[in-house]
């Protein structure tokens, strides 16, 4: 079987979020499963660098085509990718039984989305939480839906959703139940063997001696990381610090630069940086709202770092499934800080929270876990397609 993953974005493009690293993992998974993948995606990599393109490139097996988008400012600043080359691409990759499309709204999707209805192949979409109009450009998303890719979820095969808030969400959109298929989104667990030493992030920050609160993600209005620089305004915490590691997506950056030097804010995070925060973490606050899914509470729980997570969110429900930490409503400040100071004051429950939620992790979220549930997925998908065909009138002429 041969899949083609197609996303806007890839490793190493960790600016743009949990998608690149989902899309990787899933696909190098699904290679060691005996599955042939090709990822189709474009050179975007932060707001001012570019990945080589116009190369086929391997990643632990996983064949990566790689297409030039014609504004790189576009695509960081707008999310608005426009990648030449795409169509040409596609017509030389040979055979391919399955697109698996991720993320919503790029026009790469519109490319293979047509590519695979010509070739008679199906395609699944996961939104991963793009599908809703919500937070940012609501009036361009709906024009966009209305003249260009209305239909791309429509056509589907089958949608994978990660969480029951992502069901919901799919069904909101006018995605018929039966056509929507629940699957987490992995991690993966190899990354969390071997974490920097302890209190190398501390010391490198001259933050040793303090209890240290982390949030870790893109800082954008709907994650919540302005309220959680309110909790800890005018000293309310006391001598914890807060450290948001994160490309800021607006004006948090000066709101910070102006507090009173409870709140330090990095930037992004990459790599082991990324990893001595969260392994340093005596808290980790992720108090997003509409979010489907989160990987950064499941990544500081490995980390061994007890969490505060959105209870509105993907990741919140399988928190609370888990008895993996404690579930704060969206901007409720108040609730930020009682949270925050209930697992600092009390480190044997918190730490008996982060060993619940490793063995959630372990048992249920590993990528070798979820691929294989996408590779029973996309054999029912194929096995259903190859009945309709036999039923159709032009039955032979995919052969």
């Amino acid at each position: 079987m041969h899949v083609l993953q197609v996303t806007p974005y890839f490793p190493p493009t960790w600016a743009y979020g949990g998608i690149p690293r989902i899309v990787d993992g899933l696909s190098r998974a699904l290679v060691r499963r005996g599955v042939q993948v090709t990822v189709l995606t474009t050179d975007a990599l932060d707001a001012v660098q570019r990945v080589p393109a116009g190369q086929s490139r391997d990643r632990d097996g996983v064949r990566v085509l790689t297409v030039p988008n014609l504004s790189n400012r576009a695509a960081y600043r707008h999310q608005l990718f426009l990648p030449r080359g795409a169509r040409r691409a596609l017509d030389g990759l040979g055979p391919v039984d399955l697109v698996h499309l991720h993320g919503h709204r790029h026009l790469l999707n519109n490319v293979a989305a047509a590519w695979a209805r010509e070739a008679d192949r199906p395609y699944l979409l996961t939104a991963n939480g793009t599908l809703l109009r919500h937070e940012r450009k609501v009036g361009a998303k709906l024009l966009w839906d209305l003249l260009v890719a209305g239909h791309i979820p429509t056509g589907a095969a089958r949608c994978v959703a990660v969480s029951a808030a992502d069901v919901g969400q799919h069904l909101q959109a006018g995605v018929a139940a039966d056509r929507i298929v629940r699957i987490p989104n992995g991690l993966d667990l190899g990354e969390f063997e071997s974490l920097p030493p302890a209190g190398s992030f501390r010391a490198a920050r001259g933050l040793l001696g303090r209890p240290l609160v982390a949030y870790l993600g893109q800082v954008s209005p709907r994650k919540g990381v302005g309220h959680l620089v309110e909790a800890f305004a005018g000293g309310a915490m006391g001598e914890a610090v807060l450290v948001v590691g994160g490309n800021d997506m607006g004006a948090m950056a000066q709101a910070v630069a102006r507090s009173d030097g409870s709140v330090v804010f990095t930037g992004l995070l990459e790599g082991r940086d990324r990893l001595a925060l969260l392994a340093d973490a005596d808290v980790l606050v992720y108090p997003s709202t509409d979010e489907v899914f989160g990987l950064v509470p499941f990544e500081g729980l490995l980390c061994g770092a007890p969490v505060v997570v959105g209870d509105d969110c993907g990741c919140g429900e399988l928190i609370a499934e888990a008895g993996a930490g404690l579930l704060v409503r969206h901007g409720d400040v108040e609730g930020l800080r009682a949270r925050i100071r209930t697992l600092l004051a009390d480190p044997v429950a918190a730490g008996a929270m982060v060993a619940r939620g490793r063995r959630y992790i372990h048992e249920r979220l590993g990528f070798d876990r979820v691929a294989e549930a996408h590779e029973v997925l996309y054999r029912e998908v194929l096995a259903l397609d190859d009945r309709r065909a036999l039923r159709s009138p032009l039955a032979g002429r995919r052969a």
